[in-house]
């Protein structure tokens, strides 16, 4: 049985690393049972892993049964504030009225990609745009949780750390649907923005030489560090993506650059690794995760003096020292995108 009682980021990676081991119950004596009888704490980040491992029962045909929640209403915060978060709604075990959003949060939502698309084309809506579009939406939210007011050049770079993560899904992921949410932090002024797609994992998109894959060096965890060095163009799913999108594998690196000067946290989970990027530190942790998940930690108060050319052109060295000579895409090199 799967007992749920902090869906924090961190156990919940940890829960699906225990499904892997277990082979997700398919050729156990008893079937996966979940409960959330004992559950005292959810975070989006946390609630955003879970929802993927759900994706990935659901895909695996692991016979599985989530108890009843109704009784717990009572005795448990933790569960009505699920429910108003909506998680629980999307697992399919309640029909409470919820909300997208709260006083320091904005609540997990699933993006179907198809219905992205059929709206884009129903109304002239250019790609480009649509990115914007999103992460502006996300990034007035956080600040609204906040209450703070920035520069518009640092609310600039701001959209682009959102934008970049949300483009590489549509470049990328060959994913049914993604989901975001986001935690506000209001006495340190720090917003943590969760993205995360149920596709196809960076380890099939991340170019490993023959060399490589002889000798298995192709794993999850090298997939993620390469996904991060500058200049290392990934596989596109999408080669009619507008010319300025067209990557050119700059987007993570400069994305997880910007948070680190701020004293944020940049984490990436694919496959059955993670790996947390700090300060100054690096924690790996073994998972089990169905496409693509980013954590993303930033420092308000710092992002001001994030000095954009700067990373760039740190970016674009360290590219030049690992032999890459492509150049980074129009976009990942303009904060301020054309469709503002």
């Amino acid at each position: 049985m799967i007992v749920v009682k902090e869906m924090k980021y961190e156990n919940m990676l940890k829960m699906t690393n225990h499904l892997r081991l277990k082979g997700y119950y398919l050729n156990d004596d008893e079937d996966l049972k979940i409960t959330f009888e004992h559950l005292e704490f959810i975070e989006p980040a946390g609630a955003i892993v879970f929802l993927n491992a759900m994706d990935k029962i659901k895909e695996s045909k692991t016979q599985y049964e989530i108890e009843p929640i109704n009784h717990l209403r009572q005795s448990r915060s933790a569960i009505s504030y699920g429910e108003t978060m909506g998680i629980f709604q999307l697992i399919g075990i309640s029909d409470a009225t919820s909300h997208t959003s709260g006083s320091t949060y904005l609540a997990p939502t699933k993006v179907g990609i198809r219905e992205v698309y059929r709206e884009l084309d129903e109304n002239g809506i250019p790609l480009g745009l649509y990115f914007e579009q999103i992460s502006g939406r996300i990034v007035n939210k956080a600040l609204g949780l906040v209450e703070y007011n920035i520069e518009e050049k640092i609310n600039d770079l701001f959209i682009f750390v959102v934008r970049e993560m949300v483009r590489n899904i549509f470049d990328h992921a060959q994913t049914p649907h993604y989901y975001y949410a986001l935690q506000a932090y209001k006495t340190t002024n720090y917003v943590e923005v969760v993205i995360a797609d149920v596709g196809v994992g960076l380890r099939a998109t991340v170019p490993f030489s023959e060399e490589e894959i002889w000798h298995e060096q192709n794993t999850d965890e090298e997939a993620i560090k390469k996904a991060l060095i500058p200049g290392l163009s990934a596989f596109s799913n999408h080669s009619y993506a507008p010319e300025e999108y067209k990557n050119s594998g700059f987007g993570l690196a400069l994305v997880k650059s910007i948070i680190q000067r701020t004293g944020g946290i940049f984490s990436i989970a694919s496959g059955t690794k993670s790996i947390t990027y700090g300060s100054a530190e690096k924690v790996v942790q073994d998972c089990d995760v169905k496409g693509t998940i980013v954590r993303m930690k930033i420092g308000l108060d710092k992002l001001g003096n994030v000095n954009f050319d700067e990373v760039l052109k740190e970016a674009e060295i360290e590219a030049i020292g690992e032999g890459f000579k492509q150049a980074p895409s129009n976009a990942s090199k303009t904060v301020k995108s054309k469709y503002i």
